[in-house]
């Protein structure tokens, strides 16, 4: 039982609802746990790549982006960082795909059967994907096209 004198102090200190600095929302006290530690979207997480740490709204596209996020290399059969792919694919994979034009049917049929991708939960969607071989089309075109261009001189 609370005296009647202290019940605004005791309602304020217990029961009122609390303002959320992050995100400013007005939330209920006994709620205010879960939404500190789970719900409020401007709580600070750390990637799972870099441990940067951002708000947890803007955390699932950092992740697609980041540059320490690794895609699988179906020719390498390795994990390549993504800031290091459109390097990895012109250093490793413009001289490999010409030289496999001119190796024999053996070795072509033995590179066509499919290399099974070691189990790995997918993180980025199908469309940063296709977006970032377009990419890296457009690179090795520029790069080419620049190199054509200082042979003709």
């Amino acid at each position: 039982m609370v005296a009647r004198k202290l019940m605004d102090e005791h309602y304020d200190e217990n029961h009122a609802p609390m303002n959320c600095s992050l995100c400013k929302h007005t939330v209920e006290r006994e709620l205010w746990d879960l939404h500190t530690g789970i719900q409020c979207p401007q709580r600070m997480l750390a990637c799972q790549y870099c441990q940067f740490e951002l708000p947890a709204v803007d955390l699932f596209e950092h992740q697609d982006l980041c540059g320490n996020r690794t895609e699988y290399c179906q020719s390498c059969r390795k994990y390549i960082r993504l800031r290091e792919w459109i390097g990895h694919e012109l250093q490793f994979h413009t001289i490999l795909n010409a030289a496999s034009e001119l190796s024999s049917d053996r070795t072509r049929a033995a590179a066509e059967q499919p290399v099974p991708k070691p189990a790995r939960p997918a993180t980025g969607s199908l469309h940063k994907q296709l977006l970032l071989t377009v990419a890296v089309t457009g690179v090795a075109v520029l790069i080419g096209s620049i190199l054509y261009q200082g042979k003709g001189k």
